[in-house]
């Protein structure tokens, strides 16, 4: 390395160091103004001066107020605190349950609940709305609801209309999240057509895209590139979309509606058997706790629906755990194809290995390792396929 580029390195790290050090000052800035003192109860008013311009525009573009692009502050202040109100039923006919209980929540307390643990993109979601505004009361964090829509609220508490909505609401982002889950990309109208199979209803299009997506802004369950809807995890929806026409004669697996919506849970992640055997034999043979070895297992599981081999993926596990001896060697790389061959991937469209094996279409699972007790030189490439040496590897 030359004297110039070792010190454009330092200079980049440099730069990186102070960059994370002004990011976190920010958050930290944002935090204090965001949790600052708050009076309850509450006036819209109050509220809303709490509020930059921008994020008043936020609120705006939230509620779909037309004509008021072009207001001051002054001036869409005054008209959020007549227009808010007005649009309760509106934002509530967007959310499902657990967001619309947790508004009927801070209402029947009479206007303000301690603040649930919630991710900074959750709290920007519900403060959007216009009926949500942070605040710390007597030294505790809180959400509060102005005076003007804790009544709207108690009245909508009783609307059939509404709490049928967010039933339906609430099942079509369940399922959508658990078909991702299971077949990693759908294009929109596959997704469509597989929301209509199992809520059994019709569904009107534009509207449905907009309450899963809705959601999506305040839990992240995927995203889109065009006209597809991928899971969070997967990396190429490009490839995942060619493996699914590669298997034309492949049907999707048939989930039952109860499967795809407990899927649909977020962070859920599917722990079956041959998923908790890894685990137990992660947590006894090696010097790590269950969350650790759960980790690590719901990586490889990740890894295999990716299109991961199992020497890749083998090669992975070896980076971080030390392996006493050949024989755990090859009893975790049993335990590993058990995995791989029982993990639903999303090329084989939500199918396993073993269920494709009476059709061939099986991932294959040649691992680089001997079956036959045989010694392995300290200088020779190591069996478990990571391409370093093996006393570099499985034989220190």
């Amino acid at each position: 390395m030359t004297k110039t580029s070792s010190e454009a390195e330092k200079a980049l790290l440099r730069a990186l160091i102070h960059l994370k050090e002004d990011t976190k000052k920010q958050k930290e800035k944002n935090d204090r103004k965001t949790w600052s003192e708050i009076q309850v109860p509450l006036t819209l008013k109050d509220g809303l001066d709490r509020y930059t311009k921008s994020e008043l525009d936020n609120i705006r573009k939230r509620l779909a107020i037309a004509n008021a692009s072009s207001l001051k502050k002054a001036e869409l202040l005054e008209l959020l605190m007549t227009k808010i109100p007005e649009y309760v039923k509106y934002v509530c006919l967007q959310l499902d349950s657990e967001r619309f209980q947790i508004l009927m929540k801070i209402a029947r307390k009479g206007g303000y609940i301690p603040a649930p643990k919630m991710e900074d993109n959750q709290l920007r979601h519900l403060r959007e709305t216009g009926f949500i505004y942070c605040g710390t009361l007597y030294e505790e964090k809180v959400l509060a609801m102005p005076n003007e829509v804790i009544d709207m609220f108690l009245t909508i508490e009783n609307d059939l209309e509404v709490h049928a909505t967010v039933k339906r609401n609430t099942e079509w982002i369940k399922l959508t999240n658990g078909l991702l889950y299971y077949y990693g990309t759908l294009s929109s109208m596959q997704l469509v057509r597989f929301v209509e199979q199992y809520s059994k209803h019709n569904i009107d299009i534009k509207q449905f895209f907009d309450i899963i997506e809705n959601a999506n802004s305040y839990k992240k369950g995927f995203y889109t590139s065009g006209y597809e809807f991928s899971n969070n995890r997967v990396f190429d929806p490009e490839q995942v979309i060619k493996e699914h026409r590669m298997r034309n004669d492949l049907e999707f697996y048939p989930f039952t509606k109860q499967q795809l919506l407990t899927a649909g849970e977020y962070d859920f992640v599917e722990k079956n058997k041959s998923y908790m055997q890894m685990v137990n034999f992660l947590t006894t043979n090696f010097e790590m706790g269950q969350t650790e070895a759960d980790s690590l297992v719901e990586e490889c599981v990740y890894a295999t629906r990716i299109g991961h081999g199992p020497n890749e993926v083998l090669s992975f596990l070896s980076e971080i755990l030390e392996f006493e001896s050949m024989d755990t060697l090859k009893a975790l790389m049993d335990k590993l194809v058990e995995l791989m061959n029982n993990t639903r991937e999303w090329f084989l469209k939500g199918h396993t290995s073993m269920e494709l094996l009476p059709n061939k279409d099986v991932l294959p699972l040649p691992l680089n390792v001997d079956k036959k007790e045989r010694k392995v030189g300290r200088n020779e490439p190591c069996p478990c396929g990571s391409g370093k040496k093996y006393k570099k590897c499985c034989g220190r």
